[in-house]
């Protein structure tokens, strides 16, 4: 199944050698939520003519036709017709965060290395401030997630409900995460070492591949675990 959506010339053009022109397509997109569209060259357009698309992003408040900028970077020039396919729309989910002004970043093995060096940078400039979170409810939608503190562990209702569930083991403390992509790679990949993790991410696949009813408390969605609408996390002490 192909990644990315066909997009078609409006009408007829010619891009000159070294030069780049904005193509019309006389589409528009409505794009879901928590999503960004990328518009991407077509391999055969690329290695063939050196044809190579820039000004690639489409927010998802942008409701307008979507133009596509070619860049022509052969020796001659690059004729096309009304119809021709002339690069690919692929849609992809985006994790935004609220940027916060810091005096001083935390130290990294790269440092301030940049253009040549071999080392992976830092992703993001963000930091977070320091919560003293006793206990966190980790949900799909981190919106949704429930921080508690020690006043809270006696006298609320939902966490009362909670230890009940935990086999009445008091949690005394535990680190806060930012359910970001490397957070839940590393759990499907500790997952894989739990035993009964893996126990019951086979049995709910079966049932999904029957296209059965899931236990009514358990999910399985992108490969992760979910028990109450919470993320099932596997019993390994590096997460």
């Amino acid at each position: 199944m192909a990644a990315g959506h066909d997009l078609y010339a409006l009408k007829d053009g010619t891009i000159p050698a070294q030069r780049q022109m904005l193509v019309d397509t006389g589409i528009a997109i409505g794009l879901p939520r928590g999503t960004y569209g990328r518009l991407a060259a077509r391999s055969g357009m690329a290695s063939k003519h050196g044809i190579a698309v820039g000004g690639a992003v489409i927010d998802v408040d942008y409701n307008g036709e979507i133009k596509v900028i070619l860049r022509n970077h052969g020796e001659t020039s690059y004729e096309f017709k009304a119809g021709d396919r002339i690069a690919h729309l692929i849609v992809e989910k985006i994790q935004t965060d609220e940027a916060m002004e810091i005096d001083n970043l935390e130290d990294r093995d790269r440092g301030t290395q940049g253009f040549g060096s071999t080392d992976i940078g830092p992703k993001r400039l963000i930091t977070c401030e320091e919560l003293k979170v006793k206990m966190c409810f980790l949900n799909r939608d981190p919106q949704e997630n429930s921080y508690f503190d020690e006043e809270d562990i006696h006298t609320h209702a939902s966490l009362r409900d909670e230890i009940t569930m935990l086999s009445s083991t008091m949690i005394a403390a535990i680190q806060m995460q930012t359910m970001d992509d490397s957070f839940l790679g590393k759990i499907r990949t500790k997952g894989k070492e739990d035993d009964t993790w893996m126990a019951r991410k086979r049995e709910l696949s079966q049932l999904k591949g029957k296209r059965q009813a899931l236990p009514r408390p358990w999910e399985l969605e992108n490969g992760l675990l979910y028990h109450k609408n919470r993320l099932f996390i596997p019993s390994n002490e590096e997460i």
